[in-house]
């Protein structure tokens, strides 16, 4: 039985223009799917799907070989065997390649990233804190951490992520319960209702099997990605919801490439249980200024590209970045799978060899008499616990095997050391403590981060540049209104007084006087409008509606490392703790001698010196009348009071406790530390020295 839904005709439904783009990027969408497979002489592909594989806590399943052996007795038909098989053996993979890539994604990211938006011209400098407010709350209200976390898990296991932002809007058409009968439920009065779930940007991780860049495209280099293409499987339903109202959609019918993954590796992608599936293929191109979204073969969408800045300049809705450089070329980098390896590969054979000799040393293999045992060509194969018969011993002999010698056991460290060399995740990182100290420990964990330096530096640029696709879209979408027509003149008059009479909020048709309420989109700000019109920073949190004056916006976005960085709370403690045992000495004295050391210390640990000092020690300058050296005897009673007031108020709050719970000896009035903890500390005691009083 044939289906009476129509069939799509290319040459007759596409113009000559749609007609060109379709071919085109039917065409460039295959050659993009082929440009992974010979990379460098390498198919980036297969070594995804050992990741894949690896990747996920396994057994190594050596195998020996299989033949087909019978029953002829019971007249059972021939099955594989494998000869020689034994369960006794080790064969444990370590899960060295899971618990790497979870480290590193539980360690780069903790929080919603945050930055620095510089204007360019001071024309800006007025919405710059607008849109900075606007960005941080774009990722809290999509819940975009958890895709962020997505979005490094993949480029921690393959090396390469990509992800996408774009405006989505989800509405249903629902019944709406408006009455309920408690006598009789099924005379409940509902109400056809449209509803918006969401309508706002959206970030996106894109699955790096199912997405493919510009194969001129270059590492660190975002103008050099001219196209990209990536697809998708739906079920032909939420297919319909989203594609339903464009012309084409028509001919679209179920069916496709419906494999969860797209693959050149062989590789087992999930299976869905749904059988009405439909493949939709996405393309977007800067150049030519093109977006097309093709569903099993008809083109649904032929259109400009929907994202472009205030000033028209058009951007791709990707954002792509790679962990480590494979090659000062290939956008695609080296992961921490890809890196350790080939030192996983030995560590496994060391550990399951040393694995099956202790086992063997334990749990012994004896010989006892008896009839020929031996095979033909006299070997005795070893299995902890057996009893062989061999011809005539003398007696019940033991097979001694001695345990794992030092050397099994120093192998094993040295390749554990080499595996965390090469991924980079060492002890610091992983929970191990490598300090006494507060700056011990602090510079253990600053040095391993080093070796996280340039993956954690490559997602701070694919964030910069989601930052500007965000910013636009935002200008976009924040600038349509809601409209509402009013006919009642009191309603038109209440709204218009209620404004202020401001024309960007309504519209008059003079001809008919068709009256439009203009609402644009509310959010809860920390800002407020001043009587000039500028909009300032507050405390206080307020709802307040956005202009499309206010969004245009342009300038500089550096996305910082430290945002998105997983803290340490305890560090900190450790930190803040050794900050004020140099601080508490230096203010029993007057500023005017230690001013300038006590707000570079107080700098060094990344405090502002406005939040930390008296007021009295923010002062610039120095008094003529005071002398440059002063006896500690004859120091200021008013820094000495506010010394002992700070001393107390830390007691008070338990600030004045080491890491570990024990309570930390306070420094004396007249004593800096006589042996300092921390570099800092070492400095300021060689600095104080010529000036105590001792």
């Amino acid at each position: 039985m044939q289906s009476s839904q129509p069939k799509f005709n290319k040459l007759k439904d596409l113009n000559e223009q749609e007609l060109n783009d379709f071919n085109f990027v039917m065409e460039r969408i295959g050659q993009l799917n082929e440009a992974r497979q010979d990379h460098y002489g390498m198919n980036i592909e297969n070594i995804w799907a050992d990741a894949d594989k690896d990747y996920v806590p396994h057994r190594l399943k050596t195998t020996g070989k299989r033949v087909i052996a019978t029953d002829e007795d019971r007249g059972w038909r021939g099955s594989l065997v494998e000869l020689g098989k034994d369960e006794w053996q080790s064969d444990i993979a370590q899960t060295n390649p899971f618990v790497k890539i979870q480290v590193a994604l539980s360690i780069l990211i903790d929080r919603n990233p945050s930055g620095v938006f510089s204007a360019n011209g001071k024309k800006y400098e007025n919405t710059t804190a607008l849109i900075k407010q606007l960005y941080q709350r774009s990722w809290g209200i999509a819940r975009s951490k958890q895709q962020l976390k997505l979005f490094v898990f993949n480029l921690a296991k393959y090396g390469w992520a990509i992800g996408r932002t774009y405006p989505l809007k989800i509405t249903r058409n629902v019944k709406n319960l408006t009455d309920y009968n408690e006598d009789s439920p099924e005379k409940s009065t509902w109400e056809d209702k449209e509803v918006t779930e969401y309508n706002d940007v959206f970030r996106e991780n894109i699955d790096p099997w199912n997405a493919w860049i510009d194969d001129m495209a270059r590492p660190n280099n975002t103008f050099s990605m001219r196209d990209w293409t990536w697809r998708k499987v739906y079920a032909y339903d939420q297919a319909k919801e989203e594609f339903g109202k464009y012309k084409f959609w028509k001919y679209v019918q179920p069916g496709g490439n419906t494999e969860e993954k797209l693959s050149s590796a062989g590789v087992n992608s999930k299976k869905f249980k749904e059988k009405n599936l439909v493949e939709i293929k996405f393309y977007e191109n800067k150049i030519k200024d093109l977006f097309m979204v093709i569903a099993n073969d008809v083109p649904i969408i032929i259109e400009p590209l929907p994202i472009g800045n205030s000033a028209g300049v058009k951007k791709l809705s990707c954002w792509n970045t790679y962990w480590n450089l494979r090659h000062a070329e290939s956008p695609y980098g080296i992961g921490i799978y890809e890196a350790i390896r080939y030192d996983q590969a030995m560590l496994d054979r060391i550990s399951n060899m040393t694995a099956d000799q202790l086992t063997l040393s334990i749990y012994k293999m004896f010989l006892y008499q008896g009839t020929g045992a031996l095979t033909d060509t006299g070997e005795i194969k070893i299995k902890p616990g057996v009893g062989r018969q061999v011809i005539d011993p003398k007696n019940v002999n033991w097979l001694q095997v001695p345990g794992p010698g030092a050397e099994a056991w120093n192998g094993i460290e040295m390749f554990s050391k080499r595996v965390d060399t090469s991924s980079g995740i060492g002890e610091p990182l992983m929970g191990e403590i490598t300090g006494k100290t507060a700056f011990e420990i602090s510079q253990a964990k600053e040095a391993a981060l080093k070796r996280l330096k340039n993956p954690l530096d490559n997602i701070c640029e694919a964030l910069d540049e989601e930052g500007y696709i965000t910013i636009s879209l935002m200008q976009l979408i924040y600038s349509i209104p809601e409209t509402f027509d009013l006919v009642d003149q009191k309603l038109i008059d209440a709204y218009v007084n209620e404004i202020g009479g401001d024309p960007q909020l309504f519209s008059r048709n003079e001809e008919t006087g068709a009256f439009t309420a203009k609402v644009y989109k509310e959010f809860p700000l920390n800002l407020e409008e001043s009587k000039e019109g500028n909009l300032i920073e507050t405390e206080d949190t307020r709802f307040l509606r956005i202009k499309p004056a206010f969004l245009q916006w342009e300038g500089i976005i550096n996305i910082e490392a430290q945002s998105i960085l997983t803290p340490s709370k305890q560090l900190d403690k450790a930190l803040e703790l050794e900050m004020y045992n140099m601080l508490i000495p230096l203010l029993m004295q007057p500023p005017e001698i230690y001013q300038k050391v006590a707000k570079s210390i107080v700098k060094l640990y990344d405090k502002e010196p406005e939040d930390i000092l008296p007021d009295s020690w923010l002062a610039s300058g120095q008094p003529v009348d005071q002398p440059l050296i002063v006896p500690i005897n004859e120091a200021v009673p008013q820094q000495v009071a506010q010394a002992q007031q700070m001393m107390q108020q830390m007691a008070e709050q338990g600030q004045l406790k080491a890491p570990g719970g024990q309570a930390q000896t306070l420094i004396g009035r007249n004593q800096v530390p006589a042996q300092p903890q921390g570099l800092v500390q070492r400095m300021v005691g060689k600095m104080s020295a010529p000036f105590r009083k001792l």
